[in-house]
């Protein structure tokens, strides 16, 4: 194995382990209420937990582990991916600004007791790791990194665990009344129509590419 892809699993291996502690801590909020309410640790912790899931898709592909097929170096699935990363970057980065002017804090710090249901939240429960899950297609779209694309899957499994977790050990207990309903009629990653006509749009390239080759 390849000193590429043995980064790219250790950084995987390491957003699971972190998935794992946090769900510790997080169900136990009011015992180590004051380590999770502090800006300066969320700060670190945030951006450690990006860099972790950015690492995969921003090391380039090992061509000896997995040949990439000849198709994604077609010139027109080539500068698709491009605009189409570049769009969805653009998406995904203005879910971020509205998100944290509503939450006020960061991280797994309390949203001072209020349940968030409106605006951005109103088309998913979790802008933030939708926000981080789509950055990581975006770049790998970007940067043609086939082994990126690979990984993805993990990847964004890894921010709908996430998300799941605060769901059942905080979020969920704590607005017992309020949350079943939200739940009901939000998806925790966006409604089925989004993620329908993104996957149509990164499969279009590639089916009008392959009449021409």
């Amino acid at each position: 194995m390849s000193v590429l892809w043995i980064i790219k699993i250790v950084s995987i291996s390491c957003l699971y382990l972190f998935v794992f502690m946090y769900s510790f801590f997080i169900r136990n909020r009011e015992k180590y209420a004051k380590y999770l309410e502090n800006f300066s640790l969320n700060l670190l912790l945030v951006i450690g937990y990006n860099i972790l899931c950015y690492i995969p898709v921003i090391l380039p592909s090992d061509p000896y582990i997995i040949l990439k097929p000849s198709i994604f170096d077609d010139i027109f699935v080539l500068l698709w991916n491009i605009f189409l990363g570049f769009g969805i970057l653009i998406f995904a980065i203005s879910f971020w600004i509205p998100t944290l002017k509503m939450r006020k804090v960061l991280g797994a710090q309390d949203t001072e007791g209020k349940l968030l249901t409106n605006g951005i939240y109103s088309f998913c429960r979790h802008p933030i790791y939708l926000g981080i899950s789509l950055i990581i297609l975006g770049i790998a779209l970007i940067l043609n990194n086939f082994d990126g694309l690979i990984l993805y899957p993990l990847l964004l499994l890894v921010n709908l665990f996430t998300g799941k977790i605060e769901e059942i050990y905080d979020i969920g207990p704590r607005f017992k009344d309020e949350y079943p309903q939200y739940k009901g009629h939000t998806r925790m990653f966006g409604p089925i129509w989004f993620w329908t006509i993104l996957v149509g749009l990164i499969c279009f390239p590639f089916i009008i590419a392959s009449f021409f080759l």
